[in-house]
């Protein structure tokens, strides 16, 4: 594993202050379930976003619905998150790359099922553009929203097969 991604899963899960980001906790497969029904919430509040031609809503309702589906998938390995960054980081690291991780880790790559890496991108791709929408004041054109709409509905479906 590389160190910087070692650092921040022991940063998120025993923080030197304060309560860990990362918590493991049982399997609870009904808050997944409940974090899967607010994806799709979110994912219905996206299209209507761009429906009305509010880009940049669209763009932070796509991010927020992979968000809650990461949650989802985290809880499924029995990982409450309570940080985006932490969240996103166990997400790339016990889903997608599977590489070599600590001792203590292995029980959540044993637990998770492998997925491509173009989920971790679309996902990172959807935090950047969040934060820059969410903060910024650029105009965008349906065009530059058209992406995530295709992406999101993936990402949640991949995600409801691994909890399946």
């Amino acid at each position: 594993m590389p160190k910087d991604i070692e650092k921040t899963l022991r940063g998120c899960f025993h923080p030197k202050e304060g309560k860990p980001n990362l918590k493991k906790v049982p399997v609870d497969t009904a808050r997944a379930r409940q974090h899967i029904d607010k994806a799709h919430r979110n994912l219905r509040a996206m299209k209507m976003m761009f429906d009305n031609d509010l880009f940049d809503w669209t763009v932070i309702c796509g991010y927020y619905a992979m968000y809650h589906a990461v949650l989802a998938a985290l809880l499924n390995i029995g990982i409450r998150a309570t940080a985006h960054y932490c969240a996103i980081a166990a997400f790339n690291e016990f889903f997608v790359e599977q590489a070599k991780v600590a001792p203590e880790y292995m029980v959540y790559i044993k637990k998770a099922k492998h997925l491509e890496r173009k989920y971790a991108e679309s996902l990172e791709k959807a935090q950047e553009e969040r934060v820059v929408e969410q903060y910024g004041i650029e105009i965008l054109t349906n065009d530059d929203a058209q992406w995530i709409i295709e992406d999101t509905e993936d990402f949640i479906l991949k995600i409801e097969e691994v909890l399946a």
